[in-house]
């Protein structure tokens, strides 16, 4: 799948009742070696800022676990999934202003639809752009 094509899934999975981090972990189940539904049930508490207490973005956990599920194999690849966490972090707030939902969620804010477009992105460019 394409970028678009990545966004647009992501986007039917929001539309059929998922939350930011299993719309944006599903759409790497090919990347990520791992069944979308397995997916579905490792991020299914990470809605809402983690449970709906509406912290650290559901799409910002989600990208830190395909970014396991693609950079760790042992203990000495934290390191190296460390950077890649901490910049796909920085790089969605630099876009966004922030991690946290409640922050996200202000008046004014963007929806969670364009937050997920964001991590799905951010992904994508990092993980298959140059596979195109």
């Amino acid at each position: 799948m394409n970028l678009n094509q990545r966004i647009q899934c992501a986007l039917d999975l929001r539309k059929q009742g998922y939350n930011c981090a299993q719309c944006v972990a599903m759409v790497f189940d090919d990347v990520t070696d791992t069944d979308a539904d397995l997916l579905a049930r490792f991020t299914a508490g990470l809605g809402t800022g983690v449970g709906g207490l509406r912290e650290i973005c559901g799409a910002v956990s989600a990208m830190a676990i395909v970014d396991s599920l693609t950079g760790y194999k042992t203990p000495v690849d934290k390191p190296a999934l460390y950077y890649m966490v901490s910049n796909d972090g920085e790089e969605f707030r630099r876009i966004n202003g922030s991690l946290v939902c409640r922050e996200l969620k202000q008046p004014g804010g963007k929806p969670c639809t364009d937050l997920i477009a964001d991590a799905v992105t951010i992904l994508y460019k990092r993980l298959l752009a140059h596979a195109e």
